[in-house]
């Protein structure tokens, strides 16, 4: 298979949300920054002999959920929680809002969870992937004012250790 040798840029991306619901819903995160951010992190123990690096060694560390971050500029915050003939906002989404119909991935009793897809679309169209968060749960959700858009900033964790990425 061929390798691509373009970079990709946030020209490349498309962020999709999906809910739980049967057929799933999926609300497709419209004037986003660009700015997805995720980090994966291996923790290590490090068994030193009386302070010393040359005489220890090192464990594999407790496993750690994947920190997600974006933002998206905003035109209204609820549409459909407010009339149902409105379309489904992204604050409606990523706060399952009364109304909105948006059901969690994850079981009853657990923390509300998302799955969040991201599409990214070689230039070349040779090497296109898709990166797959499975129950993303919301950790902060931030509206700011701002002189030439309103935007939402997300931010949450992926409950896995690394995403789901495939070519396309």
């Amino acid at each position: 298979m061929p390798i691509s040798t373009l970079t990709r840029n946030l020209r490349d991306g498309e962020l999709v949300l999906k809910d739980g619901s049967d057929p799933v819903q999926s609300l497709t995160v419209l004037l986003d920054e660009g700015d997805l951010s995720w980090t994966q992190r291996q923790r290590t123990i490090e068994i030193k002999d009386r302070g010393s690096i040359a005489a220890g060694h090192t464990r594999k560390g407790d496993e750690e959920s994947i920190p997600i971050s974006f933002t998206a500029k905003w035109t209204q915050l609820v549409g459909k929680s407010h009339d149902d003939a409105d379309p489904l906002q992204l604050y409606e989404f990523l706060t399952f809002a009364s109304g909105s119909d948006v059901t969690s991935t994850s079981s009853d009793g657990e923390q509300d969870t998302l799955t969040l897809e991201f599409t990214v679309t070689d230039p070349a169209g040779v090497a296109s992937e898709r990166i797959v968060f499975a129950k993303v749960y919301r950790e902060s959700l931030s509206m700011s004012e701002g002189r030439d858009y309103n935007t939402l900033s997300f931010a949450g964790r992926a409950f896995q250790t690394s995403p789901a990425i495939t070519r396309l």
